[in-house]
């Protein structure tokens, strides 16, 4: 009785419908369908499908048939990105849901899935600390790992940022340490050591010079003198350096150099000049003409006279009169006879404030020529004030950024305009439009349209509907 019952057991699973075993055709059998499909062929195709429901009746075929045999989601993967990059998460999600269920055979490839997780832990990250809610943002930065990669500097900065604004500068000091042994990026690691210098002691600031310089002892020089550069910022250095770095009445405002994306020159932000202290004539120098001359020019440069400043100190060898000569020369958008001016200063008798001003005057005038490699060489060499510094360094990263897009580098152009924005704790809109260019160029299409509703959000122009546009198609 049980071998009967057992045989009929086999016999009864060896007649059920194929559909029992299995509910949807597979891939292979859809090979017949999918070629009557493309020949239009539209009797064959209500025949193979008649065929392929009466074999698996629990199968039910989808209203596009043009998707028989597609495995895998195109549009619903735009989709996907451009909800995270919209910033709406659940939509994304539900959206990611879907396909998975639609296309069994599919699995989303993990950039998918960690782009999600990390968009939206940004988003969260950047409201913690929008709030000053110093707990919440560590908790999240603790949660979500790639929020601080060395790719997303920025993260580890404000996290340090904020603990000392709340009083936690050893903490802010640790963060800062984490980063130093983290990343590798020469320009990232130069401004982690100038941001830590504003809560790290002398000696900890030594010490993580020192620790930068071990692992990448082919830049010890570069380190060594922004070790010297950040200790003559605090008083720390030789006698004459540290006297350099108090800085007295600014000879002059810049006026903005750099290239908009158009090419154009942006508007000028300039205000008269003001004349620095210049020493003393020595006995053996002064006479009846030069010091007349002087005086007189005291008066044109204090009304911003720059014409009759240029005249008065025509064919002048005094240094700290030639020196103020080529501040004139530099308001009058003059640039060569202001270098010349300031390098002929330069070898003549000033005193280290001068010097320091006169140094910053040619790479000034460098720049409004548009030539920020020979700004940077200056740069280097001089012991500049820390706004002094930040003011030549925007510069420069501005125009190597505008110049490196011209050139179609746009992935070099994307790192200035970041080291640009960190320098200078901002960023000038058109500058950000054409950093999302660049993205958009260098074949991150999602970033850019990123950025583009970042922009547009902000304020909306035919700039960055443009944009918008272009990075959508």
């Amino acid at each position: 009785m049980i071998r009967s019952l057992a045989a009929l057991a086999l016999v009864l699973a060896s007649a059920l419908p194929a559909s029992a075993q299995q509910a949807a055709p597979a891939p292979d059998e859809l090979l017949a369908l999918n070629f009557y499909m493309q020949q239009q062929d539209t009797k064959s195709v209500d025949a193979e499908l008649r065929r392929l429901q009466l074999k698996y009746p629990e199968w039910t075929p989808p209203q596009d048939l043009s998707r028989i045999g597609v495995t895998v989601p195109s549009t619903e993967i735009d989709t996907f990105y451009r909800h995270v990059a919209e910033g709406r998460f659940e939509q994304a999600r539900e959206t990611l849901a879907k396909a998975r269920q639609d296309y069994p055979d599919w699995k989303p490839p993990a950039e998918m899935t960690d782009l999600l997780e990390i968009a939206e832990g940004q988003a969260l990250l950047d409201a913690a600390l929008e709030e000053g809610n110093l707990p919440n943002a560590l908790q999240i930065a603790g949660n979500v790992p790639g929020l601080l990669r060395c790719d997303r500097i920025n993260n580890a900065w404000r996290i340090a940022e904020a603990q000392q604004a709340a009083g936690n500068e050893a903490d802010a000091l640790g963060t800062y340490r984490a980063v130093l042994t983290a990343c590798i990026n020469a320009d990232d690691l130069v401004a982690t050591l100038e941001k830590a210098d504003e809560v790290a002691a002398e000696a900890d600031l030594r010490s993580l010079v020192a620790q930068v310089m071990s692992r990448f002892p082919s830049e010890e020089k570069r380190y060594s003198e922004l070790l010297q550069r950040l200790l003559a910022g605090r008083g720390s250095a030789t006698p004459a350096a540290a006297s350099e770095t108090t800085e007295t009445t600014r000879p002059v405002r810049r006026s903005t150099t750099a290239s908009r994306s158009t090419n154009s020159p942006a508007p000028e932000d300039r205000t008269p000049a003001v004349q620095a202290a210049a020493p003393e004539p020595s006995p053996a120098k002064r006479t009846p003409v030069q010091q007349p001359a002087a005086k007189s020019l005291d008066t044109l440069v204090s009304a911003g006279d720059w014409v009759g400043c240029m005249q008065r100190s025509a064919g002048a060898s005094t240094a700290a009169v030639v020196y103020q000569r080529g501040w004139c020369a530099y308001n009058l958008e003059r640039p060569m006879e202001a270098i010349s001016a300031f390098r002929a200063a330069l070898s003549g008798r000033l005193d280290p404030t001068q010097r320091r001003d006169a140094a910053y005057g040619m790479a000034l005038a460098y720049l409004k020529m548009k030539m920020p490699e020979e700004a940077a060489r200056i740069s280097a060499g001089t012991n500049f004030t820390r706004t002094q510094r930040v003011d030549i360094e925007r510069q420069i990263l501005d125009q190597r950024g505008v110049l490196a897009y011209q050139n179609r580098q746009y992935r070099q152009a994307i790192q200035y305009f970041d080291a640009l924005e960190q320098v200078a704790g901002g960023i000038r809109r058109d500058l950000d439009i054409l950093r999302a260019y660049a993205h958009l160029n260098s074949g991150n299409r999602g970033r850019a349209r990123n950025e583009f509703l970042r922009l547009n959000k902000e304020m909306s122009t035919r700039e960055s509907r443009e944009g918008l546009a272009a990075s959508s198609d």
